[in-house]
C-alpha cells in the first residue's frame, strides 16, 4: 500500500511538470489538455511552507501535513513544508462519452494526496498514530473522508442531458460541500478557510461526511434556476463504507449578479473523530475481557455518534472586479436513533469506539461567514473573510466556561491571502490566518489563539 501511494502521489507530480511543459507551448495555439481518447488525465499539486506561532509537528498523513488552524494539541511555535494550503493536491481521470439523442456518459475517479510526503491523504491514520500519546506530543492531525483509499476523493458514474440534468451514482462531494465552497470566498483553502480546515460545516456537522460513498445525486440548471436533491444507501454495505443513511436538497436561483443558494441536509450515524486513544483505552484493546479487547491499535479510534440535520443558506454579489460573499448554517447534533456497537468500522477500514450518548441536550451550532475577493490586476487577486462558530450550552447543567466541551463556546477566524497567477496552470500564494477559540469550543485546549501564515506554490493540470 505505502508503495503505490508514493507511486501515485510521483504521477501526479510528473503529470503537473507534463503539462507546464506542454502549456509553453500553448500561447502558439497547442492544446494543453492531457486527454486521449475522451479520458482525461487531471490533478493539482499544491505545496509550500508554514508557520503557526502555535501548532503541531509535522505529520505525513493529514490533509495539510500540519495544522494550519488552531486545535486541541497546537502548542508551540512550529515551521515545516506543508500540502494543500489552497487546493487538494489531486490525481484523476474523468471522462465524457456520447450517447447520442444529446445524452452523455460521465464518470470521475481521483485521489487526494501529499505532496510534501509523496502518500495519500489519511486523515485518521494521522490520529490513531497518536493514540496513547500524551497532548503535549501529538503530531499534526485531523479527521476526514479521506482515509488513505486508493480512490480518497470522487469515484462515480452516470449520465447528464442539457435539458434533464445529471444524475450519477458513486463516492461524490455532497450538494452542502459543494455550495459551502462555492460560496466560500477562499474555495474552502485548508490554510486559510475555517470551513475548509473544519469540515463540520461542509459535513452536515462532521468531516467525514463532506464526500459520501453510494450515493445517488441529481443536478439540474434551468433557466434562473438550479438545485439537486442527493441520497446516501449507508445502510447497503456493499454500497457504502459510511455508516447510516443521508439526505440532501438544494434550491438556488442565479440572476444577473446575484446567486443564492438553500440546502436542507440530514446524515444519520455520523461519526466524528475528534481525537485520539488515551492510554488507558490504548491498553484495554490488549486486556483480555476488555470489551474493545483484539482491536489493533493503529486501526481504532473513539467516534462520536450523532443524527445531524442542517440547514444553510448562501448568497454571493458579483461587482465585476470584486465578488462579495454570505452565508449562514444552522447544525443540530441529536444522540443516534441507531447506536453503533464497538468496534464498527468507518471509512478506511478503521475501528470506532463509540460514544453514543454524547448529547445529554441537542447541540447546535451555528457558523457563519463573510468575505470578499478583489481582482488588484488581471492576475493578482486579493481574498479576505471572516468566519465565526457558535455553540450553545448542550450539557444537563447549562454552562459557558471552558470547563467542559458541553459548555456553550465559539470559534473566531480572520484570513487574509494574495494569489499571483503566473500563467495558465500555475500560481505563487501568501497569506496569514488567525484563530481564536473560547468557552466550551476551547475545553482542553492547549492553547487559545494562534497566528499562522503560509506560502506555496501550485500547479494545475
Amino acid at each position: 500500500m505505502s508503495t503505490m501511494k508514493h507511486a501515485i502521489s510521483a504521477l501526479a507530480v510528473m503529470g503537473a511538470l507534463a503539462t507546464s511543459t506542454t502549456w509553453a507551448g500553448t500561447q502558439s495555439g497547442t492544446a494543453d489538455s492531457l486527454t486521449m481518447y475522451g479520458i482525461t488525465l487531471y490533478g493539482t499539486v499544491d505545496v509550500g511552507v508554514s508557520y503557526q506561532s502555535h501548532g503541531s509537528p509535522f505529520s505525513d498523513a493529514a490533509a495539510t501535513n500540519v495544522n494550519n488552524f488552531l486545535i486541541k494539541a497546537s502548542n508551540k511555535p512550529n515551521t515545516s513544508l506543508a500540502s494543500n494550503g489552497m487546493s487538494i493536491s489531486t490525481i484523476g481521470i474523468k471522462g465524457r462519452e456520447s450517447l447520442g439523442d444529446g445524452w452523455w456518459g460521465v464518470f470521475q475517479f481521483d485521489t487526494g494526496f501529499l505532496p510534501a510526503s509523496m502518500t495519500l491523504i489519511d486523515g485518521l491514520h494521522s490520529i490513531a498514530r497518536n493514540n496513547g500519546v500524551p497532548l503535549t506530543q501529538q503530531k499534526s492531525y485531523g479527521d476526514s473522508g479521506r482515509a488513505g483509499q486508493a480512490f480518497n476523493g470522487r469515484a462515480f458514474v452516470g449520465i447528464e442531458s442539457p435539458h434533464y440534468g445529471t444524475l450519477t451514482f458513486g463516492r461524490q462531494s455532497t450538494l452542502l460541500n459543494d455550495e459551502v465552497c462555492k460560496y466560500d470566498p477562499l474555495s474552502c483553502s485548508l490554510a486559510f478557510s475555517y470551513v475548509g480546515f473544519f469540515g463540520a460545516t461542509a459535513g452536515t456537522g462532521d468531516t467525514q461526511d463532506r464526500v459520501l460513498d453510494g450515493t445517488l445525486k441529481y443536478t439540474l440548471t434551468h433557466g434562473l434556476f438550479h438545485g439537486g436533491a442527493m441520497y446516501q444507501f449507508g445502510n447497503a454495505y456493499a454500497l457504502s463504507s459510511s455508516r447510516g443513511t443521508a439526505y440532501q436538497v438544494d434550491m438556488g436561483l442565479a440572476h444577473g449578479p446575484w446567486s443564492v443558494d438553500a440546502v436542507l441536509a440530514h446524515k444519520n450515524n455520523a461519526i466524528s473523530v475528534g481525537g485520539s486513544l488515551t492510554a488507558a483505552q490504548v491498553a484495554a484493546l490488549s486486556a483480555p475481557g476488555s470489551s474493545t479487547y483484539g482491536l489493533p491499535v493503529d486501526k481504532t479510534l473513539p467516534g462520536t455518534i450523532s443524527d445531524n440535520t442542517s440547514y444553510t443558506f448562501l448568497g454571493e454579489y458579483d461587482a465585476g472586479r470584486a465578488k462579495f460573499f454570505g452565508a449562514y448554517e444552522h447544525i443540530r447534533y441529536a444522540n443516534p436513533s441507531s447506536p453503533l456497537s464497538i468496534g464498527s468500522q468507518t471509512v478506511g477500514g478503521y475501528f470506532i469506539i463509540p460514544n453514543n450518548s454524547a448529547f445529554p441536550r441537542p447541540k447546535v451550532l451555528e457558523v457563519a461567514w463573510v468575505g470578499a475577493r478583489y481582482a488588484l490586476t488581471p492576475s493578482l487577486d486579493l481574498f479576505g473573510a471572516y468566519y465565526r462558530a457558535m455553540q450553545n450550552s448542550y450539557a444537563k447543567v447549562s454552562c459557558s466556561n471552558a470547563s467542559s466541551p458541553q459548555c456553550s463556546g465559539h470559534y473566531d477566524a480572520l484570513s487574509l491571502v494574495l494569489d499571483q497567477r503566473l500563467g495558465r496552470h500555475f500560481d505563487v500564494y501568501g497569506g496569514v490566518q488567525w484563530s481564536r477559540v473560547a468557552d466550551g469550543m476551547g475545553s482542553g485546549y492547549l492553547q487559545h489563539a494562534s497566528f499562522d501564515p503560509t506560502v506555496g506554490v501550485r500547479i494545475v493540470f
